[in-house]
């Protein structure tokens, strides 16, 4: 017969060590991602046809006076534009992670169901009735036009309870009205107003200001926390509703606050820099596949969203001489081909 001794009793003076807690796989990557996030924004800062040195560049980024030319070139226009653009990017990768975790289907983003779209028509229809292109003025009817449009996709895209299939189908529907309430719109926009309403409508984060990072910066500071405290919710929502139900959730409640949140942020982002494609599609993918997640992450996808936005506005400023092209162009062309690739290698993308 074995007999268990009792574990020795520390010595006078030892100390008890609690175990190391391991940092998780996800956790570490996410870290990583903010890091690069962080490095590409100060690169884009210090990148421009005119040459500042680092020092000023990151002091005049931070409000702080140089004494030199980096006060104005950084601090008045770069800086505004660059943060703006991250930003944007946070809300729109946010959305997206939202749709798609309701939905249940890697297609599901405000571009494609018709949410942005709903927000630019009803910040082009601001713009026909104020004859402005202000975002302050533009995003209370940008947010309406986006819950409008997921409203329709709600009733639309829904029998009994909402079902993906029906969901994609709808928003193709609604971006189509959407669209072509746009292209009337603009046919009625007055002359003088018609130059500054399509340089929004591509999406560009050209002349920003501080007032459009305060906007920016006051949107993901509600967004983006309640999306992450909806997280552990929505990871059990897409296991299915009778689960969900059965945990005491109220799988119905849940769906239309994360979208309405989903829905918001689309029409702050449009109110911002106008419409920006892809983004809200690609993010969330990238942060699901690079941080091994099975649902939805936040966090993740919206430094994704940062990186992406950022790196597509750095080209747009530089990466042609003497022109600088809507960031809208060169997010489609990193959307563009995911999304093909996307119908093509996904088994479940229409089921």
């Amino acid at each position: 017969m074995t007999t268990l001794l009792p574990d020795a009793p520390p010595t006078p003076g030892a100390k008890l060590t609690q175990p190391r807690r391991r940092l998780g796989y996800g956790t570490a990557v996410t870290l990583v991602i903010a890091a690069l996030a962080l490095v590409l924004v100060i690169v884009s800062l210090a990148t421009g046809t005119v040459a500042v040195s680092l020092f000023d560049t990151l002091r005049a980024a931070i409000g702080i006076d140089t004494g030199t030319g980096a006060d104005f070139i950084v601090g008045q226009l770069r800086a505004p534009r660059i943060y703006t653009a991250a930003l944007v990017g946070a809300l729109l990768a946010t959305s997206g992670a939202l749709m798609q975790s309701i939905a249940r289907n890697p297609l599901a983003s405000p571009d494609l169901l018709g949410v942005s779209a709903g927000a630019a028509a009803g910040a082009v229809l601001c713009i026909y009735v104020a004859r402005t292109t202000s975002s302050l003025a533009l995003a209370p009817f940008a947010v309406i036009g986006a819950l409008a449009a997921a409203t329709l996709v709600i009733v639309l895209g829904s029998q009994g309870r909402l079902e993906p299939f029906r969901m994609i189908i709808a928003g193709i529907g609604v971006n189509f009205v959407a669209t072509s309430v746009i292209t009337l719109t603009l046919t009625k926009i007055p002359q003088d107003v018609v130059p500054q309403a399509y340089a929004w409508i591509v999406g560009s984060t050209n002349a920003r200001t501080w007032e459009h990072v305060a906007m920016g910066a006051a949107s993901c500071a509600v967004i983006v926390p309640l999306a992450i405290f909806m997280v552990r919710r929505l990871r059990v929502l897409e296991m299915g509703d009778e689960l969900a139900a059965g945990l005491g959730l109220r799988p119905g409640q849940l769906r239309f606050v994360a979208l309405a949140a989903a829905a918001v942020a689309a029409g702050l982002a449009a109110a911002l820099v106008g419409p920006i494609a892809f983004i809200a599609l690609v993010a969330p993918a990238i942060a699901r596949r690079i941080t091994r997640s099975p649902g939805i992450t936040v966090v993740s996808a919206a430094l994704i969203g940062v990186i992406l936005t950022v790196a597509s506005d750095l080209a747009a400023r530089e990466l042609i001489d003497s022109v600088q092209l809507p960031v809208g162009l060169y997010t489609s062309l990193i959307g563009g081909p995911y999304l093909i690739y996307l119908i093509i290698r996904s088994k479940d993308a229409f089921r």
